[in-house]
């Protein structure tokens, strides 16, 4: 080798090894200011949902979350990675997390009651998370975050269910949903709900299955809501005279006479016939949010008027094709002795339930949603199928907090094995007999091969 071929050489390998420094520096650098994930999980569990983000990216005012976890705990690690996906999307976001045997001052005065308890803070208050889930912390995000509480105001007066009731047929589990997801939740009359200061504010007001004859003064305050634009939720029963079918003309609507029957209703266990099955949704925002089918104890059908409306109309809920309103007597019936009669009944799918709106300013929609059953949301029968994320993706979508709508509840899929005794039997005789006999032969054939060569 020449001088010549070794100084080149020499220079070669410097070169070399500068560049390879050159590129190990600009890798931890770009690694430092960039990150790229991908979440390979069936259900996508490990990723923020876009509801999520989008509320992340318009926050406009800062929100601290506190952790009280002791370290080393089974949960720190997964508070940790759900918090950082937050904080990746915001900076308007400060986590902290706080050891509640070293502050136990810190734990009194917030009233800490487990381990991975988070308290949200913002310029709305506070609110206790109690569990490790996107949903609960969003919402908490929401309602500290709000500048103004959107109210429902639950009519009284009327034989109505009660918000803050006990009975089964009352609807305190939903209350306590919405006041913990960033509602104003009131009981007042018709005459001081129309005292009500609505400027600068969502206000919805709801009609929870009155039982009793509207008088004519609060159906004329309730016209007059309608008229100036106001957001409305009714809850209708069938066979109940309430007197209110001015209001239903107003909308354009007419309920079906009768009671809904759902023959589809004994697949699920059930001998109640005036149970129906929900499968059949629209396209719309609230209905995405429901993960599976709803369930509408005792329910009445709806009908658009043939008259020319300016409400944009969304036919949400229909029955199934087999199912009919009966209007005959049910009185003691079991769903083996119902029969559709074509003289009297009339034959589905009919419609359950209608979400209208229509604009009022350059910046504001009035809605309204009527239901046939207000069963659905009561304490009896909330918690059945998507009962719940129905009444809460519909709360959400009156009041305009569409952001609120989509946010999912994610969980993780069945990964469970289940075998019959049999199968069981089987994969216990392979391990035990089948494998070994199995490698015996495979060496009995080797050792059998290598002796004839």
């Amino acid at each position: 080798m020449s001088k010549q071929f070794k100084y080149q050489h020499r220079l070669q390998q410097i070169i070399f090894y500068i560049l390879l420094l050159v590129v190990i520096i600009a890798v931890a650098v770009l690694s430092n200011r960039y990150s790229f994930e991908s979440d390979w999980t069936a259900n996508q569990r490990h990723t923020l949902s876009s509801a999520t983000t989008d509320l992340l990216q318009s926050l406009e005012t800062p929100v601290t979350i506190e952790v009280f976890i002791s370290p080393g705990h089974q949960y720190q690690s997964a508070a940790e990675s759900l918090l950082k996906r937050y904080q990746q999307h915001s900076q308007q976001l400060t986590v902290s997390f706080i050891d509640p045997v070293s502050q136990p001052q810190r734990v009194r005065e917030f009233d800490i009651q487990q381990q991975a308890e988070m308290v949200v803070s913002g310029q709305q208050g506070q609110q206790h998370v109690y569990d490790l889930s996107e949903q609960s912390l969003s919402n908490a995000i929401i309602k500290v975050s709000r500048s103004n509480l959107p109210e429902l105001i639950f009519i009284t007066g009327h034989g109505e269910r009660d918000i803050a009731g006990d009975g089964a047929f009352d609807m305190s589990q939903w209350g306590q949903q919405l006041i913990s997801t960033g509602f104003e939740v009131k009981s007042l009359s018709m005459a001081e709900a129309m005292q009500l200061d609505s400027q600068d504010k969502k206000i919805v007001l709801v009609i929870a299955s009155s039982q009793t004859t509207w008088p004519q003064s609060d159906i004329v305050q309730l016209q007059s809501w309608l008229q100036q634009g106001g957001n409305l939720l009714w809850l209708s029963e069938p066979d109940t005279d309430t007197g209110l079918s001015a209001i239903s003309e107003q909308l354009n609507l007419n309920f079906v006479p009768g009671t809904m029957v759902d023959p589809n209703a004994s697949k699920l266990g059930l001998e109640d016939p005036r149970f129906v099955i929900v499968t059949d949704y629209a396209n719309h925002p609230v209905t995405a949010a429901t993960s599976s089918v709803t369930l509408m104890p005792e329910a009445h059908a709806i009908q658009l008027s043939e008259a020319e409306s300016t409400w944009q109309v969304t036919e949400l809920m229909q029955s199934q094709s087999d199912s009919w309103s009966e209007l005959g007597d049910m009185t003691g019936t079991s769903l083996d002795d119902l029969r559709f009669d074509a003289e009297i009944d009339i034959p589905g799918p009919l419609m359950l339930s209608v979400l209208m709106e229509k604009p009022v300013s350059s910046t504001q929609k009035q809605r309204v949603a009527v239901f046939g059953d207000g069963d659905f949301v009561s304490d009896l029968y909330l918690g059945t199928a998507a009962n719940l994320e129905l009444a809460m993706a519909l709360a959400n979508w009156l009041v305009a907090e569409d952001d609120s709508i989509d946010i999912p509840v994610v969980k993780t899929r069945d990964n469970q094995l289940v075998l019959t005794e049999r199968q069981s039997l089987l994969i216990g005789i392979g391990f035990l007999l089948g494998l070994p006999l199995s490698l015996l032969l495979i060496g009995i054939s080797i050792w059998w091969i290598r002796r004839r060569r």
